[in-house]
């Protein structure tokens, strides 16, 4: 539930006002979403992904941050390192799981996921940036014209370079929200 009054911190330092912008349950069911449709996609042309896992994972993949926030990208250079995060973040969700019949599997989900280690893990990634895509094209439709929303898109863009290799529909929805973002006056 604290995931409904988190925001997505690092859309505040685009120049978002806090009033729009997105909470953290919002992401999630976005992300969750953009994972089932690549998943559509993706057995529709032969490729076999245990859907299960990959969408489990979607769902779990923010649920530290109800207890320790939502970092946002431009915080991560001062942690020293990432796995600085992934520490704090296994902690905090391991304490979130304890009591939970089934926190043990889900534990080792979001270790999954965090670890990039499975093709269901990538793909979760990939929703992960494409839901921040698409994001960053509705703040900057509804007229955000920030530099930092447009160094967040170029980071967004080189940060999907190995899933976009990995996955053909998640390289023609970026080539699609490019032309698209690019369009939108600056």
């Amino acid at each position: 539930n604290n995931l409904k009054r988190m925001p997505r911190t690092g859309w505040l330092f685009c120049d978002v006002p806090l009033s729009e912008v997105e909470d953290v349950a919002q992401h999630t069911f976005e992300v969750t979403v953009i994972t089932l449709l690549l998943i559509d996609e993706l057995e529709s042309s032969g490729t076999k992904l245990d859907r299960q896992r990959a969408l489990s994972m979607a769902i779990l993949h923010d649920w530290a941050e109800a207890s320790v926030a939502d970092f946002p990208y431009t915080a991560l250079k001062y942690l020293g390192s990432e796995d600085v995060k992934k520490r704090m973040e296994r902690r905090a969700l391991a304490d979130n799981l304890r009591n939970m019949p089934c926190g043990g599997r889900y534990l080792k989900l979001w270790q999954e996921y965090s670890e990039k280690r499975t093709p269901e893990a990538k793909l979760v990634h990939s929703a992960d940036y494409i839901s921040m895509m698409v994001q960053a094209i509705k703040y900057k439709e509804r007229g955000n014209r920030s530099k930092e929303l447009d160094e967040l898109w170029h980071a967004l863009h080189a940060d999907l370079k190995p899933y976009m290799a990995k996955f053909k529909p998640v390289k023609d929805l970026v080539k699609d929200f490019d032309r698209r973002y690019s369009t939108l006056s600056s």
